[in-house]
């Protein structure tokens, strides 16, 4: 049996090993002579991967606990608390900053360990003055007034890429449709070329999608120096050549020193988001639709009532979140729920553990379509929510709409079909063939 709750007590060392019913089990304390919860709880481990939901259950009943890999860390699982944690910049920092600054090394937000080579997150992990500015840029182009007014630029692209396939009666949903109906708008927003679509999509969903020992893995990271060699280039001829875009507006941003950024700062926020409006929002459309094949009810109540749509898109967004966990760096001593933290330590929070903290939601397991209010934390909270929610809230409902309206009768091949398999902070869909009915064109011509 595992215990409802951890066991603390005063140790002055160790005890050895522990030994645990299973990952996520509640085992005992630490030493140093304080109070810990302490929870035995691997991200990379395989029972992990295999029941994350079932994982994160366990945590929730100690929501904010000590777990000993990788150095130690805080694992915090429930909805208050990773509430508090983002909202609060002044005691857990998004920073990062690989050599200590005033005793701190400073991890980021992307996961523990941080990956090496990683570089930094160029808006998450950015200076707050210069986070500030970014969002002051990004906010023209990615408010809903924004996505409005290029709402008819993606239903278009959408069904010229759903045009591409729908008479063969088969393609793979993520590789054909979701992933470049999003990576050809990302980059129309960020003022590069939307035509290198195939290009910039097959290098993020490679360097995400795959294990490292994959050849899908080797071929993206053998071509991502290539692409960051392009991006400098692009960034280059804007200082040379500006024209009336988000790349030129970014290359002529001051930081917080008064300086120009430079080729790594400008980089970096391209990194961030390219990243963060193409795989997330394509993988998202990909595991709903994957669940719309299985719960036949909920696929006819989405195909006869459009107006279903907004709050099915909240429950998606819930019950997937797709973008599962952040880290934080602690900048002073401090308490949380209970919990001694103290300066220099990390904190694992997951957004995907609160969304499913019964304290919150009702049957938080099940996926009710309608489900209201739904206050989810899939895009975060606080200071650094995703800039991009609206751009992928009105991406989601436009390929959802098309495969619903144009293919009614798809089908998944589940055989056929693969998951991410190496970022523990990441679920996704790697590839989904579909086939249907084929059905005529209905499209122009290619809208960029």
């Amino acid at each position: 049996m595992v215990p409802a709750t951890a066991r603390r007590s005063r140790a002055t060392a160790p005890t050895g090993p522990y030994s645990v019913a299973r990952e996520g089990s509640i085992v005992g304390e630490t030493a140093e002579g304080t109070e810990r919860a302490v929870v035995e709880f691997d991200p990379h481990s395989r029972g992990y991967r295999d029941d994350r939901r079932a994982v994160w259950s366990e945590l929730r009943r100690c929501p904010v606990a000590w777990s000993e890999h990788y150095g130690g860390f805080w694992v915090v699982s429930g909805y208050p608390d990773v509430v508090e944690v983002a909202k609060d910049e002044h005691r857990f920092s998004s920073r990062y900053e690989p050599e200590p600054v005033d005793g701190i090394a400073y991890l980021g937000i992307t996961g523990v360990p941080r990956g090496r080579g990683i570089p930094p997150a160029g808006i998450a992990e950015a200076d707050p003055t210069v986070h500030a500015a970014l969002r002051r840029l990004l906010n023209p182009h990615l408010l809903p007034p924004a996505v409005t007014a290029l709402t008819p630029f993606m239903e278009e692209t959408a069904a010229w890429f759903l045009d591409r396939h729908i008479g063969a009666g088969r393609f793979d949903l993520v590789g054909d449709f979701t992933n470049p109906v999003t990576a050809v708008t990302t980059l129309r927003i960020m003022g590069l070329p939307p035509a290198s679509w195939e290009h910039y999509a097959g290098v993020f969903h490679g360097t995400v999608a795959y294990s490292a020992d994959s050849p899908e893995y080797r071929e993206a990271m053998a071509l991502l120096p290539g692409l960051v060699g392009e991006l400098f280039a692009e960034a280059e001829d804007r200082r040379r050549h500006p024209r009336d875009d988000l790349l030129t507006q970014l290359v002529e941003l001051r930081g917080s020193d008064g300086e120009l950024l430079d080729d790594g700062q400008v980089s970096a926020v391209l990194w961030n988001l390219v990243a963060g409006g193409l795989d997330t929002t394509s993988s998202m459309t990909a595991l709903a639709l994957r669940h719309l094949d299985g719960d036949h009810d909920a696929r006819r109540r989405m195909t006869e009532d459009p107006g279903m749509m907004p709050l099915a898109t909240e429950e998606y967004l819930r019950y997937f979140c797709v973008n599962e966990t952040l880290t934080r760096t602690v900048v002073e001593d401090t308490e949380l729920h209970g919990q001694q933290l103290r300066r220099g330590e990390y904190l694992l929070l997951s957004w995907l553990a609160a969304d499913l903290d019964e304290s919150v939601f009702e049957r938080p397991d099940e996926l009710v379509l309608d489900r209201a209010p739904n206050p989810h934390l899939a895009f975060g909270i606080g200071p650094h929510r995703c800039i991009g929610m609206h751009l992928a809230r009105a991406l989601f409902r436009i390929m959802v709409r098309q495969v619903l309206d144009r293919i009614p009768d798809y089908r998944v091949d589940h055989a056929g079909t693969s998951l991410y398999e190496r970022d523990p902070s990441l679920a996704g869909v790697a590839a989904m063939p579909v086939t249907f009915t084929p059905a005529p064109v209905v499209g122009g011509p290619r809208p960029w």
